[in-house]
């Protein structure tokens, strides 16, 4: 196949076996025409009882990055997340495992907690808005994608990344004691044999490792700031108000996302939470948004 005309001639039961080659046409089109392309696909299927969870999680991302909005695109994710949940069985795979929740548990809450701002948190809530919405938006996106590999093949930093980063002896013994001790967590969860319980354990340990990233974050802003004894919100907001964090920027998104991120730690907000749950994927996710983050900075200081 080579054309949006092939795919579409395709027998419904077909697609199945053909969604990474599907995925490699539809990505050639600009934009708008991949989201026909999909919503035709959607509507081949829609008479069906096989499974449109593909399609419409492809229609979530791309409406993530055309909408002036994030609402048509939770829908449509969320619709792939009950598909995902409907064929799990079939698929042999949890559907809290695939992307569709991956992407939901990263981007659902935060779009809402963004919405709520005000006051000296009002920046934040700017970037949910042109022109800054399609860098907040392609960095979630960018940060999803760097969830998926295994964990041992995540990128991570040395000794000497935080020495160049973190003059303050105390606060980098702080940050390179947080970094090291969160990564061996995620290994320990990942790989075999290690005395952990997974069904009972990964929330609280999820949550403990995204307050530990946090605390990476908060150690390296705080150095480059007149700043401490603050918790991490003060410390990005100084941030902001320094220019060190600007509206607009991949650090900015980063360091908005790992503050909601880390206020799951407080029992009230996790034990509100009744759906797309801070588990060890969004704790892998807030790994690379750290190092991210790192490396933003190491290019600032450069």
């Amino acid at each position: 196949m080579n054309s949006v005309s092939e795919v579409l001639n395709l027998q419904t039961q077909e697609f199945d076996a053909h969604w990474p080659e599907i995925d490699s046409i539809f990505s050639r089109l600009e934009l708008q025409a991949q989201i026909e392309a999909w919503e035709k696909v959607v509507s081949k299927l829609g008479p069906t009882t096989l499974s449109k969870g593909h399609p419409y999680f492809r229609l979530g991302v791309l409406h993530l990055l055309a909408d002036p909005n994030e609402a048509g695109a939770i829908d449509f994710l969320q619709q792939a997340y009950e598909e995902d949940k409907r064929f799990e069985d079939q698929i042999g795979k949890p559907a809290r495992r695939k992307a569709a929740y991956r992407v939901l548990a990263l981007v659902k809450g935060f779009f809402q907690h963004l919405r709520g701002l005000s006051g000296e948190n009002h920046w934040q809530l700017e970037q949910l808005n042109a022109p800054h919405r399609p860098v907040l938006v392609q960095t979630l996106l960018t940060l999803y994608d760097g969830t998926i590999p295994h964990v041992l093949d995540m990128k991570g930093y040395t000794y000497q990344e935080f020495i160049k980063l973190i003059e303050d002896e105390d606060l980098r013994r702080f940050a390179i004691e947080n970094y090291f001790c969160a990564e061996n967590l995620l290994v320990l969860f990942h790989v075999e044999g290690q005395h952990l319980d997974r069904s009972r354990d990964e929330y609280p340990l999820s949550r403990a490792i995204v307050g530990l990233f946090g605390g990476v974050l908060e150690a390296i802003l705080a150095s480059r700031l007149p700043v401490r004894g603050k918790p991490l919100g003060v410390v990005i907001n100084a941030g902001h108000e320094a220019g060190l964090i600007r509206v607009g920027t991949r650090l900015a998104a980063l360091c908005s996302l790992i503050l909601y991120l880390r206020n799951h730690v407080h029992a009230d907000k996790a034990a509100s939470q009744t759906e797309f749950f801070i588990d060890i994927n969004v704790a892998k996710g807030c790994k690379f948004a750290t190092d991210w983050a790192i490396s933003e900075l190491l290019q600032q200081k450069g």
